[in-house]
């Protein structure tokens, strides 16, 4: 009985340690972007964009990489607009369509996406700024934060380099006029909802945001995570 306990205990520790990075509280009121700390930029796999850089275009997982992204997000999305992310000269409201009807195999975009801003800061005095608005399957505007607050910023950052953000049931603000200088810096955070349709409007082509997927777990995670269920499975037919 001990045993089975034990075993238990341990697998359900390894359970929730693999999946710890996903826990986060909602991204909720305004001000400073919270700074999760200088932790490195996260393995993950980024969208590969197909198309003209004023739209409209297409994303594709598995993608650019550098990882390869989790099966669940496995597909192709059209986008409406222009690309929200590198030096393209176009600025607007980017529509992305992770629904059945766009042709998205998964049918929806899943939760525990990686959002990224790149470079969102006052430096080149362009006024960068991000709005984004989510919709759910049946075409409803989201109006519960439905973005955490982040898990990861890229090395060297510091606090003062987050940009501010403004949560409004049905939307988020982030700029980076308060941004000191021109750092460049990323910062990640994670929708903890499911997306059937998203907006993103950029103000300036200085600043980049871009959707990442979680990569496939390490052969070393997936053993332990293996592992852990076994042992549980054992202890409950001993018991």
């Amino acid at each position: 009985m001990k045993s089975s306990v034990s075993t238990f205990v341990v697998s359900t520790l390894l359970l929730v340690s693999f999946a710890g990075s996903s826990l986060a509280a909602p991204l909720v009121g305004s001000g400073i972007l919270p700074f999760p700390g200088p932790t490195g930029n996260p393995a993950r796999d980024n969208y590969l964009a197909a198309g003209s850089p004023g739209g409209p275009f297409t994303g594709t997982w598995p993608g650019a990489g550098p990882n390869t992204a989790a099966t669940a997000w496995w597909g192709t999305f059209p986008v409406t607009g222009p690309m929200p992310h590198g030096n393209t000269g176009f600025t607007g409201t980017a529509a992305y369509d992770f629904t059945p009807g766009g042709g998205y195999a998964p049918g929806v975009l899943q939760v525990g996406t990686y959002f990224f801003f790149g470079d969102l800061d006052n430096g080149a005095g362009q006024n960068e700024s991000f709005r984004l608005r989510a919709y759910d399957t049946s075409a409803n505007l989201i109006m519960t934060p439905w973005l955490e607050i982040p898990f990861a910023a890229s090395p060297g950052s510091t606090a003062v380099q987050m940009p501010n953000y403004n949560f409004i049931p049905g939307g988020y603000f982030f700029d980076g006029n308060s941004v000191p200088g021109n750092p460049s810096v990323a910062v990640f955070l994670k929708n903890n909802t499911l997306i059937g349709r998203l907006e993103v409007t950029r103000t300036s082509d200085f600043a980049s945001f871009m959707l990442a997927a979680p990569p496939v777990p390490e052969p070393s995670s997936l053993m332990l995570l293996v592992g852990g269920a076994l042992s549980c499975l054992v202890g409950r037919r001993k018991r």
